[in-house]
């Protein structure tokens, strides 16, 4: 049975979410925020926070290795990865597909798989947009979750797609 939150409800007009077949992502310990920036390191707290009030645990919040992103994604994107250590090892692989989307300014790009959560944008008010959308898929998934009472599952994100352009 698949007991995990169907779709979510998102208060953004300009966005477009699409839902993907396929195993829902299973969260557990060894899932991190990983980010290719400094300079929004901070915009990841509240996520973090949201995790401590749910799990009692605190996500660590890490860079991406130079060594996991091309130079060239790395200066034109501003990326937030929620994955483990090894799938971050292949983030150019999941990145560069996405590359040649059309972003203006204040645009996201949000994708959920079975492995990881992807956040792309152009500029801090996409990220920001972007890491406001993802606070409110991880709150609802974890109220569902604790709906459910279910303590033997896992508390599972369906994969989607969002693309705010």
């Amino acid at each position: 049975m698949t007991n995990y939150l169907k779709e979510f409800e998102l208060n953004i007009d300009s966005a477009k979410i699409s839902y993907n077949e396929g195993e829902p992502l299973k969260l557990n310990n060894d899932y991190a925020f990983f980010h290719n920036k400094n300079k929004f390191r901070k915009e990841l707290n509240k996520l973090q926070y949201l995790f401590k009030n749910y799990t009692g645990d605190s996500l660590v919040a890490s860079g991406i290795r130079d060594t996991y992103l091309k130079e060239e994604i790395s200066e034109d994107f501003l990326i937030v990865f929620f994955t483990t250590n090894d799938t971050v090892k292949n983030a150019d692989e999941i990145i560069e597909p996405k590359i040649n989307l059309a972003f203006e300014t204040g645009d996201y790009y949000l994708k959920s798989s079975t492995n990881y959560i992807l956040l792309m944008s152009k500029d801090m008010a996409g990220l920001i947009a972007g890491i406001n959308t993802l606070e409110s898929v991880f709150t609802q998934v974890f109220e569902h979750y604790l709906k459910i009472n279910d303590p033997e599952d896992y508390v599972k994100i369906r994969p989607f797609e969002i693309y705010s352009n």
